[in-house]
């Protein structure tokens, strides 16, 4: 299975050097907000995702019928703990010492100490559950990426805390956005 999975990676790598690579250094995509570069960098008219979360050589793989991937999805088999403040209207995903904040409450608020906060334009809450913009996991840790967009390198760093190894992200002739992300062992 171990081989299977990072076969698969390897082909799906293979895959999309060539449209992420190229598309990280077209400048009218570095013109667009980080939210839409991310999609336009894959396929922005993709509504649909099948993410593959990889821990210690096992995968799990799930389907969507939208682009948003509830982060507990993504996170449940990497260590990180979940908070959810109804009062406030924010998800916590702590790792590390160090908190990544969700915020639904529709005010702006301030990271703290520790804290990392994500733009309300990439979450989103539905029927209970906090999920993220797929385009934008996938093209934060995207493994097949230059250091072009500094935004996207900036995020990076910040999100570090989370044990993401890499991300492989692609646009499926099945009308899905692939997103592969794969934990530090």
């Amino acid at each position: 299975m171990k081989r299977f999975v990072s076969l698969l990676l390897m082909l799906t790598l293979a895959v999309c050097v060539g449209s992420v690579a190229s598309a990280a250094l077209d400048q009218s995509l570095m013109d667009l907000p980080f939210k839409e570069r991310a999609a336009n960098v894959y396929n922005s008219s993709l509504k649909k995702v099948e993410l593959s979360v990889i821990k210690d050589g096992k995968a799990t793989k799930t389907t969507y019928k939208s682009i948003y991937i509830p982060v507990k999805d993504v996170f449940k088999r990497s260590g990180a703990t979940f908070k959810w403040d109804g009062k406030k209207k924010i998800t916590t995903i702590k790792n590390e010492g160090q908190e990544l904040i969700l915020n639904f409450s529709g005010k702006e608020i301030t990271a703290g100490n520790n804290q990392v906060v994500l733009p309300q334009e990439w979450v989103q809450l539905k029927n209970g559950i906090s999920s993220m913009d797929a385009f934008v996991l996938a093209y934060i840790f995207e493994l097949s990426t230059d250091d072009s967009d500094q935004e996207r390198v900036d995020w990076k760093e910040k999100l570090n805390f989370l044990d993401i190894k890499g991300t492989t992200g692609f646009p499926g002739l099945d009308k899905y956005m692939h997103v592969f992300v794969q934990f530090n062992d």
